[in-house]
Formats: structure tokens, C-alpha cells, sequence
């Protein structure tokens, strides 16, 4: 009995130890307001990457996803289990351009979900350079 119980505690401790807990993570959703007079919005995305460079959503094929509105940008993060926290608007430091931004967040166990269901250019860029 002692070595069952003995077992049982180890097995448990165990799961407990391995068991990730889940935290909220967050992103930026970033509109050029500018794009909007041409019927659509160009927006990137920041989720903490060191590099924002090329952070446009693109396709399977590497091609820019254009949304028509910041709305639909959101509707295609929701799919993707993202829950809108906060919206703000800002000046481009460079251009003086309006800039929308949406703060988002989801509930994650790894890193690697924060990416899971969308694309960047530059990840698409850098997974044609492993194939």
C-alpha cells in the first residue's frame, strides 16, 4: 500500500511540475490610416518580435492580405482565439501619418502559439529560405 500511495504522490507531483500553466500574451494590431482613402488597410502586426520589419500578414503564398477595415483585421484575429483590449490612435513620428492601433490578447501555454494560424512576410520569407 505504501508503495502504491508512494507511486501515486510521484505521479502526481509529477504531472503538477510538467503542467504549463496558460498567461495572457498580447499583440498590436497596426493600421495606416492613409491606406484607408484606397478602400483598404494595410496592417502589421507587433507581438514582441525583435524585428518589425516585413510584420504585414500575408497568404499562403506570400502575398499581402489587405483587409477593407481594422474591424475585419479583428474578425480574422478572433478566428484565431484574440480578444480586443484597447484601441488607440497615434501620429507617425516620420510621416505624421494617423495610425490606428488595436491592442489584443490571448490566453497561451507556449510561444509558439502566439504565431499559430497567421503569417508575416518575413516568416514567409525566411520559410522559403529553408525549403
Amino acid at each position: 500500500m505504501n508503495r502504491f500511495l508512494l507511486a501515486a504522490f510521484l505521479s502526481f507531483v509529477g504531472i503538477v511540475l510538467f503542467a504549463q500553466t496558460p498567461y495572457k500574451t498580447y499583440c498590436n494590431l497596426i493600421g495606416d490610416e492613409n491606406s484607408l482613402k484606397k478602400g483598404v488597410v494595410s496592417v502589421r502586426i507587433n507581438y514582441g518580435q525583435e524585428d518589425l520589419k516585413d510584420n504585414k500578414f500575408v497568404d499562403e503564398n506570400g502575398k499581402e492580405i489587405k483587409f477593407r477595415t481594422m474591424v475585419s483585421a479583428m474578425n480574422f484575429m478572433s478566428k484565431l482565439g484574440w480578444q480586443l483590449e484597447q484601441v488607440y490612435n497615434r501620429i507617425d513620428q516620420v510621416d505624421g501619418s494617423p495610425i490606428i492601433i488595436w491592442v489584443l490578447s490571448k490566453e497561451i501555454i507556449s510561444e509558439e502559439e502566439i504565431t499559430k494560424g497567421f503569417q508575416t512576410k518575413r516568416m514567409y520569407d525566411a520559410s522559403q529560405v529553408h525549403k
